[in-house]
């Protein structure tokens, strides 16, 4: 016969309005005895697997944990200009000439992006992005307001700006970690000279010669006799 009239859940009736075993109307009770009944049953059955496979299920709740951490841990957009800020007051109590200009330059379009409404921020579950607009939100203009004219997504990676994951912000750091260090000034040195390595500054001879000049000075007798 035909199909009775479908009703919503709460309205004490399934979609189709039968119940597949007896042909009457199936109550709001069974309909969810049936359902935890059902996930008792995945549940036993992901239990059964996982003592079968100890090691894959391993991997996948620590796989899962891994996820859950990360999407815990993405920054917001509150973060974000918080670190510009801060990177923009770091570079402010430097003088001109120690300041590193590529850090001057990312700090300064960011600030500037951020003045006209310009940033935008996306969260993409364990990371998320900030990206340039073409206009700020409040923008009335036509060329703003068409969906037609904006920007696609294959122009995204043109008009990425940083990359928030685990936390902090990567491409804000990355520019900015020595911003007290001005590359300009090592440009007329030698390729070899423009860059000095860790174990340069801090190796065993450096030490001793450093130390040596702490040492009293021993004179021979021939040298204490010409003294004299």
């Amino acid at each position: 016969g035909p199909c009775p009239p479908v009703r919503s859940f709460w309205g004490g009736r399934i979609w189709g309005g039968e119940d597949m075993r007896g042909g009457k109307d199936m109550g709001g009770g069974r309909w969810c005895r049936a359902l935890l009944r059902d996930y008792a049953e995945a549940a036993r059955d992901a239990v059964l697997g996982a003592r079968q496979r100890p090691w894959r299920a391993a991997g996948a709740a620590a796989a899962l944990g891994g996820v859950l951490a990360c999407a815990a841990a993405v920054p917001d957009p509150q973060s974000f200009e918080v670190a510009l800020l801060e990177a923009a007051g770091a570079l402010l109590l430097l003088s001109p000439p120690t300041r590193s200009p590529q850090a001057e330059r990312h700090v300064g379009r960011l600030l500037r992006r951020r003045d006209r409404g310009q940033l935008r921020y996306r969260g993409l579950l364990v990371a998320a992005v900030v990206y340039e607009a073409p206009h700020d939100e409040a923008v009335a203009l036509y060329r703003a307001r068409c969906p037609h004219l904006a920007p696609r997504w294959p122009q995204l990676p043109g008009r990425l700006l940083d990359v928030g994951f685990g936390g902090r912000w990567w491409v804000l750091a990355a520019k900015t970690r020595d911003c007290d260090v001005n590359e300009e000034e090592f440009g007329s040195l030698p390729p070899h000279l423009r860059r000095v390595e860790a174990r340069q500054l801090r190796s065993e001879e450096n030490e001793r010669l450093f130390m040596e000049k702490f040492r009293p000075v021993a004179l021979s007798d021939v040298e204490r006799s010409a003294e004299a």
